[in-house]
C-alpha cells in the first residue's frame, strides 16, 4: 500500500465504530452493574466476556487514531487544547450538573450512589479525578467519566508528543508499536507482585490499589491511547498490511484466553488493546479505498458521533430506572429485557438530541477562535 497523500481522507466508518463500541459498554453495565434479571448467569454476561473492558480500551485507542489523523501543519497547541476542552465539558458538566441534582432531591440511589460532599464533587467535576486512589473520588456523581478524566489527560499530551511522533521513520513505527505492546504486557505483573493488599470488595481478587493502578490510572491507560497514535501514523506511511478481521478477531480470543490464567490484573488492564486496536486501521483502510459497508451508513455515523452524549447519560439513567423500579426488585427474561432496549432507546434519543443541539452548535460556536486570534493560538503542532 502506497503512503497516503493527506490526512484529510474522511473515515466516517470509524464514527459509526464508535456505536458498536457504546452498544457493549451498556449492555455490560446494564447486565452486570444494573442486574434487572432474576437469573444471576444472565446478569453475569455482562463480566464472562470482557467485552465492556475491551471496548473501552477501544475507545482510548480510537482517539488516539482519529486526533491524530486529523492533524495538520496549519494546527496549532492552542486551537487542539480548545477544541477538545470544547467537545469534553458541555456535555460533562451538563450530566454532572443533572446527576448532582437528581441526588440532591432523591437522595441515595442504587448505580449513582449517595449525593457527594463538595471535594469528590468538584474533582469528578473538573474530570481529575482518575488521579486519586480514593473511591469516594474515582467514582463519585456520574462514575463512569473516570475514563473522561484520562481522555483529558491523553489530550493534553498529545501536542506535545506530536512533533517526536512524526519524527519517527516509517520503518521503525512496528517496533515502536511493539514496545508500547511489550510496555503494556508487563505493567499488569508489576502491580501483581509489587503490592499486596487485601481484595477490594467491589472487583475481587485484586486490592482497591490494585484496581487503581491497572484500570483507572491515566498514565497506565495512555499506552492504549498511544497504540492509537502510532497506528495512524503506521496506516499513514503506507506500512499497514492486508489483515483480515477473522485472525485479528482469533488474536484477540488468545489474548482473552491468556488473561484467564495469567494473575487477575491482566483480565483487569487494557493488555486486550493490543489485538483490538488491530481493528481500527482495517476500518479505516476500507475508508481510505472507498469501501463502503454499514458502519458509514449515515444513521450508524449520526450514532457514533452521539456515542459521548449517550456514554455520559447512560449510567445516570441506568441508576435511576434502577431506583424507580425498585434497587434490588428483579424480573424475568422478557421484562428485564423491555426495561434494559427502553432504556437504551432513551439513552440514544436523548444522546442525539444533546449531539444535534448543544454539543454541535457549541463547537460551532466556540471550537475556534476568530481568524485574528489565531496568531496567538500557540505553537504549531507538527
Amino acid at each position: 500500500m502506497s503512503a497516503l497523500p493527506s490526512s484529510a481522507v474522511r473515515l466516517p466508518s470509524l464514527t459509526g465504530y464508535r456505536l458498536i463500541l457504546a452498544v457493549a459498554v451498556f449492555s455490560c453495565h446494564a447486565l452486570a452493574a444494573a442486574r434487572f434479571y432474576h437469573n444471576d448467569f444472565v446478569n453475569g454476561l455482562g463480566l464472562i466476556a470482557p467485552y465492556g473492558i475491551a471496548s473501552l480500551s477501544s475507545f482510548f485507542a480510537l482517539s488516539g487514531f482519529v486526533l491524530t489523523w486529523v492533524t495538520s501543519a496549519a494546527d496549532t497547541a492552542g486551537l487542539f487544547w480548545r477544541r477538545r476542552l470544547v467537545k469534553i465539558f458541555p456535555n460533562h458538566v451538563l450530566t454532572w450538573a443533572l446527576t448532582i441534582a437528581v441526588l440532591a432531591s432523591v437522595g441515595p440511589m442504587p448505580l449513582l450512589g449517595v449525593p457527594p460532599h463538595p471535594g469528590p464533587a468538584l474533582t469528578n467535576l473538573f474530570l481529575v479525578q482518575a488521579w486519586i486512589p480514593n473511591s469516594d473520588y474515582l467514582l463519585s456523581v456520574d462514575g463512569i467519566n473516570w475514563s473522561v478524566s484520562c481522555e483529558l489527560f491523553f489530550y493534553a499530551l498529545l501536542p506535545l508528543l506530536v512533533r517526536p511522533l512524526m519524527r519517527i521513520p516509517a520503518d521503525r513505527l512496528w517496533r515502536c508499536f511493539a514496545g508500547t505492546a511489550v510496555v503494556m504486557a508487563v505493567v499488569p505483573a508489576m502491580i501483581t507482585y509489587a503490592i499486596d493488599a487485601p481484595p477490594w470488595p467491589l472487583w475481587p481478587p485484586l486490592s482497591f490499589v490494585q484496581t487503581w493502578l491497572v484500570y483507572f490510572f491515566p498514565l497506565v491507560r495512555f499506552p492504549e491511547f498511544l497504540l492509537g497514535v502510532l497506528s495512524a501514523r503506521i496506516v499513514q506511511t503506507g506500512r499497514w498490511p492486508r489483515l483480515r478481521a477473522r485472525w485479528v478477531a482469533l488474536f484477540a480470543v488468545l489474548v482473552w484466553l491468556a488473561t484467564l490464567v495469567l494473575p487477575a490484573a491482566y483480565s483487569r488492564s487494557g493488555i486486550l488493546a493490543v489485538p483490538i486496536c488491530l481493528f481500527i486501521p482495517i476500518i479505516a483502510v476500507r475508508d481510505t479505498e472507498g469501501r463502503e459497508g454499514w458502519l458509514s451508513r449515515r444513521g450508524v455515523v449520526l450514532l457514533g458521533n452521539a456515542s459521548y452524549a449517550f456514554y455520559l447519560i447512560h449510567w445516570p439513567l441506568l441508576g435511576i430506572t434502577r431506583h424507580l423500579v425498585g434497587a434490588h426488585r428483579t424480573f424475568d427474561g422478557v421484562t428485564g429485557t423491555l426495561i434494559i432496549i427502553a432504556v437504551f432507546v432513551v439513552a440514544q434519543l436523548t444522546a442525539v438530541a444533546l449531539y444535534r443541539y448543544f454539543e454541535r452548535p457549541l463547537m460551532r460556536r466556540f471550537a475556534s477562535p476568530p481568524p485574528r486570534d489565531r496568531s496567538v493560538a500557540g505553537g504549531h503542532l507538527p
